[in-house]
């Protein structure tokens, strides 16, 4: 999949980790992932340019991003999970900054209970090397972390007449597998 550098966590997000309860995670409410941790996860993704934005749709979560390439910029209304997202491209590269998250308990990392601020600014850069589409993120939140966290994926392109499957999150489904989690606190 590719390279990633383990956050340098602050005394803060510490707390949070050391605290966190598996069982506890969104996830199992179908809480969909967020960047970067959707960006990693072993699942399908479609990439689909229009002229004022790209779209990356994304199998898990059967999540859509919409990264805006016509200079707007967000509102006060514009705080969302996923944030917002505007880019440009620069040479053979597409460039994404995404903010206006909220508040996450797993906005960093769903598998280690590793959350994120308001403050979460996501940093993409986007390009091919031959068949390979490959991105380089880089995290900043100084609330959790004491320096920006970076990696590095690709992507392999699918057999021709691939189709990305309905991820179709139930909640009972989901929580299902909780019971066989050993509960931190009782």
């Amino acid at each position: 999949m590719g390279t990633f550098e383990l956050p340098f966590l602050n005394e803060r997000a510490l707390a949070y980790q050391k605290v966190f309860d598996e069982a506890l995670s969104p996830k199992y409410d179908c809480q969909p992932a967020t960047p970067p941790a959707i960006e990693y996860d072993p699942y399908l993704m479609e990439v689909v340019q229009w002229p004022d934005r790209v779209l990356f749709r994304y199998e898990k979560d059967d999540q859509l991003r919409t990264v805006w390439l016509d200079g707007r910029k967000p509102t006060a209304h514009d705080y969302s999970i996923q944030g917002f997202s505007v880019g440009r491209y620069e040479s053979n590269a597409l460039l994404v900054e995404t903010t206006n998250f909220v508040f996450d308990v797993t906005g960093f990392d769903d598998y280690n209970g590793i959350p994120s601020s308001q403050l979460k600014r996501v940093l993409e850069r986007y390009w091919r090397e031959g068949q390979e589409l490959k991105v380089t993120v880089t995290v900043e939140d100084p609330l959790f972390l004491r320096r920006p966290a970076s990696y590095t994926a690709r992507w392999l392109p699918t057999p021709k007449g691939t189709k990305l499957q309905a991820f179709d999150c139930d909640p009972e489904t989901a929580r299902l597998s909780v019971q066989f989690i050993p509960p931190r606190y009782k």
